[in-house]
């Protein structure tokens, strides 16, 4: 399992199987957490409240390219780093 490694993944999908992927991966963002899996690899990542999202789409010489890339910060915990919290109360 990869927590702080990477994952990749390529072949080639019909349309069916991409829209499955997709509809896989939005389910994922509503509940926070994507789980990406192929044979003994495995990624959980848990999207934070601010994502950043680009699109690239290109045509060139008969061969259509489209670039999605979503990424964030992922959230520390305080007392897992070591770091005080600090409370204020009135």
């Amino acid at each position: 399992m990869a927590n702080d490694g990477k994952f990749e993944f390529d072949s080639v999908q019909d349309e069916k199987s991409i829209q499955a992927f997709l509809a896989a991966l939005t389910e994922g963002f509503g509940k926070g957490r994507v789980v990406l899996r192929s044979d003994a690899e495995e990624i959980t990542l848990t999207p934070g409240p601010l994502v950043s999202f680009s699109v690239k789409a290109k045509r060139k010489d008969g061969e259509s390219k489209m670039t999605i890339k979503i990424s964030w910060k992922d959230a520390r915990s305080p007392l897992a780093t070591g770091e005080r919290t600090l409370q204020v109360e009135a």
